[in-house]
């Protein structure tokens, strides 16, 4: 499927960018996380694809990593840029999109955070893996967070009032995507915009992960180190790259 075909073109470059800046909040202790199930020391290298505007990326750098951030959002860059300036940590940051890596033997790990996979088809999803683990050095690890499938279809909601905010979701079976639609109303005014993610059981993580040559490691249900189950809220995968 081509990047502009069927029901995986390109909705992220559209959706309202409001959205993707809710704050700083919970921000250390998931970039703590991160570092914890990546194995991340200080003088690790780690991608933080896609970064952003840098919240997580800043963290990283203020623990010792050296970090590098990609996103296609050129907005985003700048602003994770101008963070890091302000708050006097190094970091590299390019606008680039996650089918586009071309990173060779470079990482110890690398973070898909916030439910960030899922955004192409089948197959572009799968090459965005080959390429991630391209990037890694033998033995690095890939952390990959994901909303829980099951938890999702066990509390599905067709629509969800938030302030300012309405999302109506529809559940496509045939495709396994998380298909919604949001209305924002803001000094009186609507706007729309939607998003469909492809969301993978454990078991469909784990066979991608073996196809692109990274070993299941192990799963967690949250920031907080919880192994994942079922009810879970979120399926945070690591992966780590066979020598």
């Amino acid at each position: 499927m081509g990047r502009g075909a069927g029901p995986t073109r390109d909705w992220f470059s559209e959706f309202e960018e409001s959205l993707w800046l809710r704050g700083d909040q919970g921000s250390e202790a998931e970039a703590a996380f991160v570092l914890r199930a990546l194995r991340l020391e200080p003088g690790s290298h780690v991608l933080d694809a896609p970064c952003g505007a840098g919240r997580i990326a800043a963290h990283l750098a203020k623990s010792g990593c050296v970090v590098t951030g990609v996103d296609v959002n050129a907005k985003f860059v700048a602003r994770a840029r101008t963070r890091f300036r302000t708050e006097r940590v190094k970091g590299s940051f390019s606008v680039l999109d996650l089918r586009d890596l071309q990173f060779r033997d470079r990482f110890d790990g690398v973070c898909n955070w916030g439910g960030s996979f899922g955004y192409f088809s089948d197959e572009q999803n799968l090459e965005v893996l080959r390429r991630v683990a391209a990037a890694l050095r033998n033995g690095g690890r890939l952390l990959i967070d994901q909303v829980n499938r099951q938890y999702v279809l066990r509390h599905f909601r067709s629509v969800s009032v938030e302030p300012a905010v309405t999302i109506r979701t529809r559940w496509n079976a045939g495709l396994q995507r998380i298909e919604s639609r949001w209305t924002l109303t803001r000094n009186g005014r609507q706007r729309q915009c939607r998003s469909t993610i492809r969301l993978y059981t454990p078991s469909q993580l784990k066979r991608l992960l073996q196809q692109v040559g990274l070993a299941w490691e192990t799963a967690y249900g949250g920031p907080d180190g919880s192994n994942y189950r079922p009810s879970s809220r979120r399926l945070i995968v690591v992966g780590r790259k066979l020598s």
